[in-house]
This record gives structure tokens, C-alpha cells and sequence, in this order.
């Protein structure tokens, strides 16, 4: 073999390489929603819990490479090898795409330009480098791509069934994927119709023979793809109804998040979709550069290639139709149609005989210039120090306990918080209402149950600004922020401030400021039930504030806490700790119209439990008007130590008159 045929084959190998370098030295260290997701899900499910309807395959693929990197005593979560993955398929979609222009086209200088502007247009390098599923998905496309170009050239059996797995396995990948249809669709038309020269006269021979393609593409995918589909459903998630199967396979696709009407804006959001999928900031000028090149040899391009550049179009409208409506300004998106793109511009470009001619160093210049300016957009964009959301989460995270509720504008705080705080306790209006299926009533319902149990529990609950008023995190972030969504949450979901102001009203009153840093979103806090010991106590003019009534009855609140008791009523508080030297009495305003007057005072022990001996009695006035009674704690029987809270029984027997609680205050 000569020096340059063994430097021919070497090529792809150091290209390979080279790219593969390139990730591994870029990781991000700033992850979107959706790859937080994925890590949280793979790092804390049942692989049982793992297959997202749309994108079926991702989650056991990050389990099987975490397993494997625990094996070789890796210790961390599942980002790292999952990103590892990504780099991989990355660098071996980058070197494959320059195997099949060189292939096509015989030009190792076109294959390379072309094999460049893939490797560092900005959309495919970021997700090779993020934890996301579109970069092994564009890999078992470039694969589909290398079979469809074969088949044009030479037909046979095995390329349409591998061509079936192939696009099968993209669809596992990613759902939308199932769009190649469209483009083998006309691949398969192209066949039918040259194979009409030589097919039999028989009319079921012809049939048959006129079939075979479609069967031997169809039957691997369909088998691959629905009985994936079935086997999760049926198999594994335990779907017994259509319905059942149905809201999970597209329970995404109807919130509302994505598609919609066809607008002027969409055109706008097209452009910024396609121009920073190449290059950022100055990914216009590029796609200009591009189409300029691709115009100038299409004249030629269509005389000698017109059937692939038939197929190539047919892919390029399909996707880009899809997802023009879909979310078009979204450059993860976009990333299927860079293959048959750059194909289209190889093509072009090798219609001029002249090796390395003026085309092709532009390109390879363009290749250069995104090289150097999206590598810094994303050193920038994946560098943690620069993370506002992991700044705030940080913030919020010393604002508070483990244990405690924290509702967060729709976005990354969601996810930062569990997975870099360890803030596992985070609900968001956005989950609320997908938990809901956009129905705001449940969901407010959803969210007061949450501050109910926390308050219950005795722990404190921060919410953030955004989520009192939703418009600010859009205001901050711009209309399309992450898991926000186009428009925010009020626009997404076609609710208005009132409504969100009137969900959170009970609460209203108690909200206190807490102050991150300056320059940061606010956030509001309601006490624990601790903070409230040590402040101004329990005020019930509208709410429990975590108390629980037990044996009584028409519960409501009417200048306090207003009930009927009935046998053995008593009120238990959240849990605390109690020092009990920091107190010395105990003051509880109250009113009651019942003959029974005897109330008491349980002091609980660290269980949790009640015991005479750990109590306080008195009488209650005679007449049914509102009294102050503070009670002396020290040197009461079982005051001592710590107390984990408090039970007030405020009458020994319901006779059918009220009890009406408005206030309780341990005294310091």
C-alpha cells in the first residue's frame, strides 16, 4: 500500500479522533432541563420508570453506561457517562458523514469540508457534549442516509431491511424520527418505478415483486418500533386499556408546550432556529456562505445526481415541515437535517472538477471560523461560574433546609436544586399543571396540598417570586427560557395573574421576604413551625398553619378557628424541638359556648406520644367570650428537655356547643 493510500485509510481514524479530543474537552458543565431529567431519572428510577414515550430508548442506554462505568469504579452520577456516550457518537457521526461524501463523490476535500462544518456546527457539537438524545439518534440517521444512497445505486435486499433497523433505532431514540418515512417513501416510488422494465408479466408475480422493498423496510421497522412500544406499554408499564396506552404515548405532545397555529412569528423563530444551529453569534452570514454554494452547482448537481437530490429535498421538507410548526426556533431540533444538508452542499460543491478549488476553502474557512467562535459560545454557555440559575439555587439552598418545601418558577431551579443542593422537597405551578393535565383548579388544588403537608410536617416553604407572579421569570429569562416554555407559563397555559394571585391568597398574609443576593429573583417564606415557636406564634384567622383537629366537626374559620367538638376532641401541632428552657409560659386566646370548661395541655415526648403525667389543666371562663390564658410552663410536670410538640385538648367533652381557637404563643 502506498503513503497515501495507508494515509486514505488513516484519515477517518485521526478524524475520528480529532473530534472525539475536541468533545472530551468541551463538556458542559451547564445542562438543560431535559438532561437534567434524564440524569435524575437514571440516577434515582427503576429502570422500570426509564422509557420516555418519546425518546424510548435513552433512559436504558444511560443505565447500561452507568452500570458499565460503575464497573470500572467510576463513583458519580450518570451525567458524565452519559455526555462520554454522546462525544462518542458525535465524533463517529462526524467521520461517517466524511466516509460517505468521499464515498459519493470520490473527493477526500469535499468530504472533509463538509465532515468540518458538521463537527463544529454549533447544535451538534453542544448536544455531543450535553446529556440529550439527539446525537446518537443523528447517528443511526447518517447511517439510514448511507443505505438510502446505496440503494439508488445499487438495489438490494439486506439495505432495506437494515435501513428499516437503522431508522427503527433513531425512532427509539427519538420519536419524530418516524419523518424518514417520508424520504424512503419516495426512495421506494424511485425503485417501483425503475423495476417496472424488468419486473414479470404475471400480475401476482409482479405484485410480490413489486412489494418486496416495502415489506423488507417495513416489517423490521414496524416490528422493531411498535413492538418496543408494546413491550413497554404491556409489558412493563401494565397498560390494559387503548386509552391507557394513548394518554402515555402522548401525553407530551398534548400540553400544549409545543405546535400550534402557523403565525408570522414562526417564520422569524425559523431563522433563528436554522442560522444558530450552524454558528452563534454570526450563524446568518454562515448560512448565507452555504446556500450560496449550494445554488451556485445545483444546475449541475440536478442533471447528473437529480434522484438523491430528489431523496435529499424529500427529507429536508418533511423534517423541516414537521417541526416549522412543531418549535422551529429550537436548534435541537434541526440537527436531523444537517446530514442530508451537508450532503446536498458535498454534492455541490464536487461538481466542479478542480480538487480543492475556491468552494471548498471557503467552507473549509467557514469550518474554521465555527470552530474557533462556537467553541468560545459554548466554553462560555458550559461553564458553571457563569450560571445564573446555579447561583440562585446555591442562594435558595442556603435559605433553607433539606426538609423544606420549595416552590420555583418553572425551569432549571426544579432540577439544580435536587441534583446539585440536595433540595429534594421542589414542586413548580409547571409540574403542577402537567400532573393536572392543564387544569388549573386541580392544580392550584395540587399546590396548596403541597404547603398544607409541609406545614403539617413542620417544615418552612419558599416560594419564589416568579411563581406569585409568573410574568417576571419570562421577564428575566425571554420568551423562551428552558422548561418555561414560548410565552411563559400564563400564555402556555392560558391562565392570568389573577387566577395565580387567587391560589395563593390564603397564604398571602404570612409571606416573609428573604433576600438572596442583590441582582437576584426574591423569594418569600412561610415560617416552620419552629421559626413560628420562637416568633409570633399561630394567628388562625384563616388558616391551620400545620395544626390538625381531631373529634370534631363544621370546621370553619370565623374570627379564628371556629369548630364543634365531640368526644375527646384535641388539636395537635407540627412537629418541633423544643428547648424547654427557652420558655416560660404559653398563651392561648380562645372562646367556647359549651358547658364542659376543662381544657388541657399535652406536653409531647421525642416519640411523639401524650401522657397525663407530661400535661397542664385549667378551667375556662364561664362566659363564651374571647380570653387570653397564659399558662405557667415551669415546673410543670414533664416540662423539661426537649419537646417535640404540643396537644391541646380545649374542652374534655363535646356537648354540642363551639370552641373558637384564634391564637396560640409560647412566651420566651
Amino acid at each position: 500500500m502506498t503513503k497515501l493510500g495507508l494515509f486514505s485509510w488513516l484519515l477517518p481514524f485521526l478524524l475520528f479522533l480529532a473530534c472525539f479530543g475536541l468533545y472530551l474537552s468541551t463538556l458542559t458543565q451547564v445542562h438543560t432541563f431535559d438532561a437534567l431529567s434524564y440524569v435524575l431519572d437514571v440516577d434515582r428510577k427503576p429502570w422500570q420508570e426509564l422509557f420516555h414515550p418519546h425518546h424510548l430508548a435513552y433512559g436504558p442506554l444511560g443505565t447500561l453506561v452507568r452500570n458499565l462505568a460503575l464497573t470500572f469504579g467510576y463513583s458519580g452520577s450518570s451525567a458524565l457517562p452519559m455526555q462520554v456516550t454522546n462525544a462518542l457518537a458525535g465524533a463517529a457521526g462526524a467521520t461517517l458523514l466524511f466516509t460517505l461524501v468521499r464515498a459519493v463523490t470520490r473527493r477526500t476535500d469535499v468530504a472533509l469540508a463538509t465532515a468540518l462544518l458538521l463537527a463544529t456546527s454549533y447544535a451538534f457539537w453542544y448536544y455531543a457534549i450535553e446529556v440529550e438524545v439527539y446525537t446518537v439518534a443523528v447517528l443511526f440517521l447518517t447511517l439510514c442516509l448511507w443505505l438510502m444512497v446505496s440503494l439508488l445505486r445499487q438495489p438490494a435486499r439486506w439495505k432495506w431491511v437494515a435501513l428499516g433497523i437503522f431508522q427503527g433505532l433513531a425512532t427509539l431514540f427519538h420519536q419524530t424520527n418516524v419523518l424518514m418515512c417520508v424520504p424512503t417513501a419516495l426512495l421506494l416510488w424511485l425503485h417501483w418505478r425503475d423495476s417496472r422494465r424488468t419486473s414479470p408479466n404475471n400480475n401476482r408475480t409482479k405484485l410480490i415483486h413489486d412489494l418486496q422493498p416495502a415489506l423488507t423496510y417495513g416489517i423490521p421497522l414496524a416490528v422493531l418500533v411498535g413492538g418496543s412500544y408494546v413491550a413497554v406499554g404491556i409489558g412493563v408499564s401494565g397498560f390494559r386499556s387503548v386509552e391507557q396506552f394513548s394518554n402515555w404515548l402522548f401525553k407530551y405532545a398534548r400540553t400544549g408546550w409545543w405546535g400550534g397555529p402557523i403565525s408570522g412569528s414562526k417564520l422569524g423563530d425559523l431563522g433563528l432556529g436554522l442560522t444558530n444551529t450552524l454558528a452563534q453569534p454570526w450563524g446568518m452570514w454562515a448560512s448565507i456562505l452555504l446556500l450560496a454554494l449550494l445554488l451556485a452547482g445545483l444546475p449541475r448537481l440536478l442533471r447528473q445526481e437529480g434522484r438523491l437530490v430528489a431523496v435529499l429535498v424529500a427529507w429536508l421538507l418533511a423534517y423541516g415541515a414537521f417541526f416549522f410548526w412543531w418549535e422551529p426556533d429550537n436548534i435541537e431540533f434541526w440537527i436531523a437535517s444537517l446530514p442530508p444538508l451537508l450532503l446536498l452542499l458535498a454534492l455541490a460543491l464536487s461538481t466542479w472538477r478542480k480538487a480543492w478549488h475556491a468552494g471548498v476553502w471557503a467552507v473549509l474557512a467557514l469550518g474554521a471560523a465555527m470552530l474557533y467562535s462556537n467553541g468560545t459560545a459554548i466554553a462560555q454557555r458550559g461553564d458553571a461560574t457563569n450560571d445564573m440559575q446555579r447561583i440562585i439555587s446555591q442562594r435558595v439552598a442556603q435559605a433553607s433546609t433539606p426538609n423544606d418545601l420549595l416552590l420555583v418558577p418553572d425551569g432549571l431551579q426544579e432540577l439544580y436544586l435536587p441534583y446539585y443542593e440536595g433540595r429534594n422537597n421542589v414542586y413548580s405551578l409547571n409540574q403542577a399543571l402537567f400532573e393536572s393535565e392543564n387544569n388549573w383548579f386541580t392544580a392550584c388544588s395540587r399546590v396548596q396540598e403541597r404547603i398544607n403537608l409541609a406545614l403539617r410536617s413542620g417544615t418552612a416553604i419558599l416560594i419564589g417570586d416568579a411563581v406569585l407572579q409568573p410574568e417576571l421569570e419570562t421577564q428575566r429569562s425571554g420568551p423562551d427560557s428552558g422548561a418555561q416554555g414560548r410565552g411563559g407559563l400564563l400564555e402556555r397555559f392560558g391562565l392570568t395573574q389573577q387566577q395565580i394571585s387567587a391560589c395563593f391568597q390564603p397564604f398571602a398574609e404570612e409571606l416573609q421576604p428573604v433576600e438572596l443576593d442583590p441582582g437576584l429573583p426574591r423569594f418569600y417564606r412561610l415560617p416552620s413551625a419552629q421559626q413560628r415557636a420562637d416568633g409570633a406564634g399561630w394567628t388562625f384567622s384563616a388558616r391551620r398553619w400545620g395544626w390538625q383537629a381531631n373529634n370534631v366537626k363544621h370546621e370553619r374559620f370565623e374570627n379564628g378557628w371556629l369548630m364543634t367538638p365531640d368526644a375527646d376532641p384535641w388539636l395537635l401541632s407540627p412537629p418541633m424541638q423544643l428547648d424547654t428552657g427557652r420558655y416560660r409560659a404559653i398563651e392561648i386566646r380562645m372562646a367556647a359556648t359549651t358547658a364542659a370548661r376543662d381544657a388541657q395541655l399535652f406536653f409531647l415526648d421525642a416519640s411523639g406520644q401524650t401522657d397525663e403525667t407530661r400535661s397542664v389543666r385549667w378551667t375556662l371562663q364561664p362566659d363564651p367570650d374571647s380570653h387570653v390564658y397564659e399558662i405557667e410552663l415551669r415546673g410543670q410536670p414533664g416540662w423539661s428537655g426537649i419537646i417535640s410538640g404540643l396537644r391541646l385538648d380545649p374542652v374534655g367533652l363535646g356537648d354540642g356547643g363551639t370552641v373558637r381557637i384564634e391564637s396560640i404563643r409560647l412566651v420566651q
